[in-house]
């Protein structure tokens, strides 16, 4: 197998401030258990990064802005010509943090979650602050970042406001992604968050962002 080749998907912590519902963190919880795992280190990221092009921080169980040594790995991925991008939605972090972390490595991907406009996105991503999370999308721009991604999944509440937010993201010089989440009861019960469009009639409208 020729790892040179590949990009590894790194979930580098066990902590996140938010508690989007369907989240596996939130099964821990349910279940009564603690969030397994802990902090990458300086170390093992160096021994790792050598046997691939690259590093996707995005995580399954907490947002990579909680691991303490990120911004190293960023400089890391910098001095070794590795490819990296940063997924994120929390926004418990200041704003001389995201500053510096993003002029680390201003050839970083960031993708930050939005999912909704950002006044309405706390309704899904429980505990964020989505206007600051998009005010930092806006200041990675602004600071040089090459590529930075709006990343809004839609639900049931936010599907009328795709056109605006694309807007708002094309306003400011940020791609817009729009995702259609999977993550639904598979018996067709009731859920909140399910969007009333069609998953087709969706997906059009994600060809039309995407064009």
């Amino acid at each position: 197998m020729n790892f040179k080749n590949r990009i590894v998907n790194i979930d580098a912590s066990n902590k996140c401030t938010l508690e989007c519902p369907k989240c596996m963190r939130q099964d821990y919880k349910r279940m009564g258990k603690k969030v397994p795992g802990g902090d990458l280190s300086i170390d093992n990221f160096n021994k790792l990064i050598d046997y691939f092009n690259g590093a996707c921080f995005c995580g399954q169980i907490s947002d990579p802005i909680f691991n303490v040594n990120l911004i190293e790995f960023l400089k890391i991925c910098k001095q070794k010509k590795k490819w990296c991008s940063v997924h994120t939605a929390a926004s418990h972090k200041k704003i001389e943090w995201y500053e510096e972390a993003f002029k680390a490595n201003l050839d970083t991907e960031w993708i930050f979650g939005i999912d909704g406009l950002p006044h309405q996105s706390f309704i899904y991503r429980v505990n964020q602050d989505g206007e600051k999370v998009f005010e930092m999308a806006k200041l990675a721009k602004k600071l040089g970042v090459k590529k930075v991604v709006w990343q809004y999944i839609v639900f049931g509440y936010n599907e009328k406001y795709i056109d605006e937010a694309k807007k708002l993201a094309l306003d400011n010089n940020i791609l817009f992604e729009l995702n259609i989440s999977g993550r639904w009861n598979l018996d067709n019960s009731y859920d909140p968050y399910r969007p009333k469009q069609s998953k087709n009639k969706l997906r059009g409208m994600h060809d039309k962002v995407e064009a």
